[in-house]
Order: C-alpha cells, then structure tokens, then sequence
C-alpha cells in the first residue's frame, strides 16, 4: 500500500535527534512525516499513578528475559517502571561474533530512549572535534565548536540547563538558567576534593530541567505548527530509490502490528533511528546504483562504531547524609551532580583519549557513585554489518555488531580504577576493597560476566552511547556523510543521529545529536530546498 502524497521531509525515528528534526523542519514550514518503529504512548500503562520505586531485583530481571528482553533486563536503568521502554529482544535480534559482547540497549515508542536518558548534556569541545591538530592523536572533525556552538545555544534555551560556568577549555560553558542542585554532600565532597588533589578540575553536572509532560518537548513544538504527521508502528526496512539519480524518493515500512508494507515518499529523509539502527536501513537499501547499500561508496557504512568506554564505582553513605528526590519546580535529582571532565587531561598517558567522572552522593538514597565514561578510538574493524541469516519480526535483517576494546582501552579503564578510587579518598567517601558495582551486589557477583568483561569495564554497548558507523568527513572517499550530515551519495539523504559522530569524545552525546541536528535542519530548509 503506498500513499500518493509526497511529503517535504520524512524523519525516521522520534528520539533525541528524530524529535529536532521535526521540530526544526515543521518551524520552517515544511510538511513531515514522522515514522517511529514503536508505539505511541499510553499514559495509564507507561506512566501509572503511584507506579513502584525504580529498584529491582534479579528475581524480575530474571522473568523479563523469560518473558523476551534477555538484553534489555541487563541496562542498569532497567527497572519496574522504566521496562516498558525497551524493546523485546525476540522480536529485535541482533549477533554478536563468539566471545565479542555488545549490550544493544534499545527503546522503541514515540520518544525513543528520551524516556530513560539520564539528562546529562556536557557539550563537546575542540578537543574532540579538532583531536587530531590540537592533540596529536584521533581524527579532527570536518567541523570546529565554534560551527557548532549556536545549535547547542538553541538546544540548551529551548530545554533549560541547570548549570555553572567553569571555564574549563575541554568542557565549554552553555546557556544556563541556573545552578545544578546539588547535595550537601556533594558540596562537602567537591570541597575536599579540590583542596587535596591539585589541578583537579570538577564542575556541577549540566542537567536538562525536568519535565512532567510525556511527550518530548520538540515534539510537543513540532505539533503544535500542524506541519506533521505522526505514524507509529511504523518499522522501516530500506530507503526506496530513484535509480537514475541515485536519490531517495522515499521510504518503504511495515506496520508493526498488521505486518502490512507500506510506502512513504518525500523529497529528503532524514535518519535519526540511533546509530546502529540507521546503518542498518542505508545497509538494507541495496540497489544496481547503491550495491553495498546508501552511503556505501568508499566502504566506510558501518565501520568505526564506537561506544563509551565505562566503568563505575559505588558505596554506602550514612542515612541522615542522603536528601529526599525533589521533583519540583522544575528539579528533581538527576543521577550527576558533579561533573570531572577530561579526567588528568593534561598529563601523559599510556593511552590515547580522555575520561570524565560523573558523581552522585546521596541523590535520594543513601550512595554514592562515581560514573567515568572514556573515548574510545575508532577503529576501522568496530563495525555493524547485516546478518546473512537473522531477521527481526518484521523480516528486516538483522544487524551483526562486532565492537570490542583495544589494548589502549584496557588501560584506559586501570587508570580510571586508580583515580576513582584515589579522587573517592580525597573527598572522603568510604571505599571498601571490593567496592565497584558489580561487586558490591550478590546478584550481580554471581552474573558478573554477564555486565563486566574481565578487566572490569561494562562490555561496550552498556554506556549506551553508539556513536560512528556513517561518519561526517572532508570527502566521498573516506566518509559516508560531508560537514551537514548529508550523505556524499545520496544527497537528499542525512543522517544526524550518533552515526554521523567521528569518533566518540568523553562526553555524553545526547546534546551533541541535538545540535547537529539542527544544524543540518537549518542547511535543509535554508540551503538545500531554499525554504
């Protein structure tokens, strides 16, 4: 079944690239279609009154992968109230090479993964952007901060930042509406800190406001123009393709819930479906112009996946420390409530890259943790394929993902042990012995290595932070997308999801997406179809 309307702009995917895109191409005034592999949201059975506290145990984990989300019961936000958001994993397979484990954490339903995103949004800086000129090492960017800085202003006044300035170079200062709030603990522990290590450069967390409404506030804008049209269920297999020009005229779905094919034309499309999910449609849209799928010319679709590499440490904290969660007036606890970004950035390691520390101390609960998050190079061999054999529900193939550690990853994660546990001492938190998450619970002890590989880092894919795979460059033969996110083959085509990401950066993409996001819009609308 086909439509016979064709639409300005198709965006797939309603997450935290997908919901800008529309925001961004409904305001100029384009007609869009929204797709969303998902559902739409059903408040009474996403978000039940006085739903159970967040916790649970092994015994639930345990019957949610009886029930069909083996993966999904593994992401440490998975919880009796957050399940819902994450996809089954019988009906969503993806493989892995033996002994090569990634956690493929994946949400589906109008929102994506907005719906348990921790809202930390640290901008990245020309550390990452421009790596390889300023320090030596990794790949630059085709783009500077300074191309990207207006979008993160954009993103940052339309959401609402609690921040503080630092004016630390490797983590740029944004539009602030006011302070983090932090515990008095935290305070205490910043304090000690930074009066025992010196040099030792720590900052509040930059936190979006919380926000009680269900849909996403870009979506919410993006409606309120009447320029777009939301279908759910809507799982997309492959771009259809104009075989003379090589250019997309549309998008061909199945309805999630019938299993009917569906059809859907526009003048652009726009990819935000995540990182692994986009590679997989441009790899699935084969066709006499396009052989090893969309984007494919110069053999780079698919490789150089990354994700952060991450390891965390927690510990008890006495009870009359921790502070009751205040969800209101527009705060509540985010999990960062300080922030070390770039972790001893400046002194010489035996590996390539940096690290940041997120840190909450008695955030609702009577804990503390310790969050560090690393780049991880890119590589060419990290890659996501299709599987020959495998298909998802709806006969899409499924993706194959090889992404593992290097040797200077594995020493990446050493250091951050040492310095954890040496910055927890300095501000003057209890470090028992055996005191990282994945020992400090029994539950987890006896399926350690079902969370952690042997070196104590979570296996790649936990800090769900995919980014790579249809990488932004300065030419068709080393790329698959130029500077605005559009790919090099196809040039109705972009892609703004973490896909488009050179390499990884220490910082949490969520805001990064964003940005680019409009960015790309913008050069959409006021550039490429002169709006």
């Amino acid at each position: 079944m086909s439509s016979n309307e064709t639409y300005d702009a198709i965006v797939v995917g309603s997450g935290a690239a997908g919901s800008w895109a529309v925001k961004e191409l409904t305001e100029c005034g384009l007609k869009v279609v929204l797709l969303e592999a998902g559902r739409g949201l059903d408040p009474e059975k996403d978000f039940p009154i006085g739903a159970p506290p967040g916790a649970i145990g092994l015994a639930s984990r345990a019957k949610a992968a009886l029930q069909g989300q083996a993966v999904q019961a593994q992401c440490a936000a998975f919880f009796e109230n957050t399940k819902n958001f994450y996809v089954s994993d019988r009906e969503n397979p993806y493989t892995t090479p033996r002994g090569k484990r990634f956690l493929w954490y994946r949400g589906r339903q109008l929102g994506g993964r907005l719906h348990t995103w921790s809202r930390h949004v640290p901008r990245m800086s020309d550390h990452e952007f421009k790596s390889a000129s300023l320090r030596g090492q990794g790949i630059d960017w085709p783009i500077s901060y300074q191309d990207v800085a207006p979008y993160y202003d954009i993103v940052e006044r339309t959401l609402g930042v609690h921040g503080s300035p630092s004016g630390i170079p490797s983590c740029p200062d944004g539009q602030f509406i006011g302070p983090a709030r932090t515990t008095q603990a935290e305070e205490k522990f910043k304090t000690n800190v930074e009066q025992r290590i010196p040099g030792m450069r720590m900052t509040y967390g930059r936190n979006v406001r919380y926000d009680r409404e269900r849909i996403p506030l870009p979506l919410r804008l993006a409606v309120g123009t009447g320029n777009v049209e939301i279908r759910t269920d809507a799982v997309v297999r492959r771009l259809l393709v104009d075989e003379r020009t090589g250019k997309a005229v549309g998008v061909d779905y199945v309805d999630r819930i019938t299993g009917a094919a569906q059809a859907v034309h526009g003048r652009i499309v726009v990819l935000c479906a995540s990182a692994i999910e986009s590679v997989r449609i441009l790899l699935n849209s084969r066709t006499a112009r396009h052989p090893g799928g969309v984007g494919n010319s110069s053999g780079h679709l698919g490789r150089y996946l990354c994700d952060h590499v991450a390891y965390a440490q927690s510990g008890a904290i006495s009870a009359h420390e921790a502070e009751p969660n205040p969800a209101e007036d527009g705060f509540d606890f985010a999990a960062t409530g300080l922030y070390i970004p770039s972790c001893r950035d400046d002194e010489p390691n035996s590996f390539p890259g940096g690290y940041g520390i997120q840190v909450g101390i008695g955030r609702g609960k009577p804990t503390w943790s310790m969050y560090a998050l690393g780049e991880m190079q890119p590589r060419f061999d990290n890659r996501v394929s299709l599987d020959p054999a495998v298909t998802d529900a709806w006969g899409v193939p499924a993706a194959r993902i090889e992404c593992s550690h290097s040797p200077d990853e594995v020493r990446m994660v050493a250091h951050m042990k040492s310095m954890v546990r040496e910055i927890a001492t300095a501000g003057g938190l209890p470090v028992e012995d055996n005191h990282d998450l994945g020992r400090r619970n029994v539950a987890l002890r006896l399926f350690r290595s079902r969370f952690f590989t042997g070196y104590g880092a979570y296996w790649p894919g936990a800090a769900v932070h995919e980014s790579g795979g249809a990488r932004m460059g300065g030419s068709p033969e080393d790329s698959v997308l130029n500077s605005h996110c559009q790919v090099w083959d196809a040039e109705n085509v972009f892609v703004t999801d973490g896909a488009c990401f050179v390499s990884s950066g220490f910082q949490n993409h969520t805001l990064t997406m964003m940005a680019l996001t409009v960015r790309a819009c913008r050069f959409v609308a006021g550039d490429y179809l002169k709006c």
